[in-house]
């Protein structure tokens, strides 16, 4: 795949994952092809670049997609199933878009007797997505997991890098609100800033 494969032609191949795992339903960020072949011109080496590497890619476009693993696949000479197969074993990497802030809520026991399934319903219910889902404006992205190992603050859950525990579901839906509140002010804020044509 040349340096300059646009996302048209990478949606066209059927690629090694097939012509429906090809389709794509978003345009990636044209700069992500360039920003790949940087990294691997100031990184030299071998396939020993490929979790760095994805790492990168993912903090850029914020997932994994199929293309972006078959341009890396090509570019260190492994097979797509090779960098597949990393990405689906390490739970950092993703291959569905997440949001801006990602919600995990521990579902370990100490958080599951006090009630964290609650705290899920509440997320459910103002977000307006179900679990492993994204809101449309990509702001938030929720999941659940089996364990944060912070028992003693059960029930608890992350918050992006931050941990969030001793929650109530009235506390955690206030919250929510603030945020969702904040993220609509700068969006009208960027919005009038911006000159019109």
């Amino acid at each position: 795949m040349s340096d300059a494969a646009t996302t048209d032609e990478i949606r066209e191949t059927s690629g090694f994952f097939g012509a429906e795992q090809a389709q794509i339903t978003e345009e990636l960020p044209p700069e992500i092809w360039g920003k790949i072949d940087d990294f691997l011109e100031s990184n030299p080496g071998g396939q020993e670049r490929l979790i760095p590497l994805l790492h990168m890619a993912q903090e850029f476009v914020g997932y994994l997609p199929i293309p972006i693993q078959e341009y890396v696949a090509d570019k260190l000479g492994l097979s797509p199933i090779q960098v597949y197969g990393v990405v689906s074993f390490y739970h950092f990497f993703t291959t569905t878009p997440r949001g801006k802030h990602q919600l995990k809520v521990c579902m370990g026991t100490a958080c599951f007797v006090r009630h964290a399934q609650r705290l899920i319903e509440t997320l459910e219910q103002t977000l307006e997505i179900d679990v492993g889902g994204v809101t449309e404006d990509r702001l938030f992205s929720l999941e659940q997991v089996r364990c944060l190992g912070a028992c003693g603050l059960a029930p608890a859950m992350m918050l992006n890098d931050e941990t969030l525990g001793n929650l109530t579901a009235k506390a955690l839906r206030k919250r929510v609100l603030r945020m969702k509140s904040k993220a609509r002010r700068e969006k009208a804020t960027q919005s009038s800033e911006t000159p019109s044509d």
